[in-house]
């Protein structure tokens, strides 16, 4: 592989896996916040 493909193939796969990684983490956030939300009652207001 010639080194002047390296850099383009690392931003490639850097880009790729945070196309992949940024949805998952916001989604975990969000039912982490909707259970905690849910274990502190926050129905009974």
């Amino acid at each position: 592989m010639p080194q002047a493909a390296i850099p383009v193939l690392a931003s490639f796969s850097g880009g790729s896996v945070l196309t992949l990684v940024l949805p998952l983490g916001v989604l975990i956030a969000v039912v982490f916040w909707y259970v905690w939300l849910w274990r502190h009652g926050a129905g009974e207001r």
